[in-house]
């Protein structure tokens, strides 16, 4: 599945009409219908809206992602729309929404839905690419803005590899979420989660070490072990897109990862 063969051009508008929530997600239902072959603009309203009563999609930063499940779809349709003036979408951080991404899919595949929201979430806090979208003067040029900054979704028939256990050692808990989010967008449906401790808390007992703590590089007493099993050929990627979001890894104290051959597995991370 490639997120991009999503994203139908003729849904796609540069000029979103203000209005309250209500008549957004009426604006909205209208564009998915015009690819949505089979649905009418009304079913997919109701959808959108039953979705909205569960809590608001509208996020930080002037970007909205309404999304829905909808029976009688076969595959998954998104539309980006700009809205000049923004619409009071009932957003995290109170402001009006301006950057409308909006998912629609078959109810029976839950995992791929998460994979396409995780990647427009990633896409839609990348500031340069806000710019550009919102600045795009026709639906051509808001879906290649968009293309710009991804790179699509893994095939779901990759080939059989060996397996490898990655494990991610994390002493910046603001990081966390982003990673999580980094493992769903690239396929990976299950991972175990440690607390762990520094040297720092051990030491704080040994009275011969305790004069010497502030001059260890700790940034934090407590840690997260992150573990997960991955194919051999997407370390990289996952360690390009962990560096993306934490920063160089050589040259970054408070975080290390690592993947060790595994020769033997039985059972599942997934939940």
């Amino acid at each position: 599945m490639d997120i991009i063969e999503l994203i139908k051009e003729k849904s796609c508008a540069p000029d979103l009409l203000p209005g309250s929530k209500d008549e957004c997600l009426k604006n909205l239902s209208r564009l998915l219908s015009i690819s949505a072959e089979g649905l009418s603009e009304e079913e997919l309203y109701k959808a959108l809206k039953e979705r909205e009563t569960l809590g608001s999609t509208g996020f930080e930063d002037g970007v909205a992602i309404p999304h829905a499940k909808v029976k009688g779809l076969d595959d998954f349709i998104i539309s980006i729309a700009v809205s000049r003036k923004g619409v009071d979408f009932d957003s995290v951080d109170g402001k009006k929404s301006t950057l409308f991404f909006t998912i629609v899919g078959p109810d029976e595949k839950p995992q791929e839905h998460l994979k396409i929201l995780a990647q427009i979430s990633r896409v839609s806090r990348n500031i340069n690419a806000r710019k550009e979208i919102l600045h795009a003067p026709t639906s051509l040029a808001i879906k290649e803005a968009f293309i710009r900054y991804t790179g699509g979704l893994e095939p779901e028939d990759k080939r059989k590899e060996k397996n490898k256990l990655l494990i991610i050692i994390l002493y910046e808990n603001r990081y966390f979420d982003d990673i999580i989010e980094l493992f769903i967008e690239m396929g990976i449906e299950g991972a175990n989660v440690i607390e762990s401790t520094g040297i720092n808390n051990l030491l704080t007992n040994i009275p011969l070490f305790s004069d010497f703590l502030n001059f260890l590089d700790e940034r934090s007493d407590v840690s997260k072990t992150i573990m997960t099993l991955v194919h051999e050929s997407e370390i990289s990627g996952l360690v390009e897109g962990i560096e993306e979001i934490i920063g160089d890894l050589d040259k970054h104290s408070g975080a290390m990862v690592m993947a060790l051959d595994v020769p033997f597995m039985k059972g599942t991370l997934k939940i």
